[in-house]
């Protein structure tokens, strides 16, 4: 039988900054493709390529920079708190 009376403690890590870090690595996947498609008859592929890094990179930027200005928040690393510290005490030192 399931206990639901157990609360989960956020972490405080924003979501939006796991979908830049996602981002951040789809983008360095096709950045390395580019070289790889560089011989003459792959030009359209390799424009392709670069075109998707430099968004996906460029998107995961936008998104880092939106969380630390706007929201005031780190996009990787959680919230320093008194209520976060708090929950983390209560939870190591019962």
């Amino acid at each position: 039988m399931a206990n639901h009376s157990i609360k989960h403690a956020g972490h405080g890590n924003h979501w939006m900054g796991l979908v830049a870090f996602v981002l951040l690595l789809i983008g360095g996947a096709f950045s390395g493709l580019v070289p790889l498609s560089a011989p003459p008859n792959e030009k359209p592929m390799n424009i392709t390529y670069g075109v998707l890094a430099l968004g996906c990179i460029a998107f995961s930027a936008m998104i880092f920079s939106f969380l630390v200005k706007q929201l005031h928040h780190s996009p990787v690393m959680p919230d320093n708190t008194p209520d976060e510290i708090e929950r983390y005490l209560a939870k190591v030192r019962p």
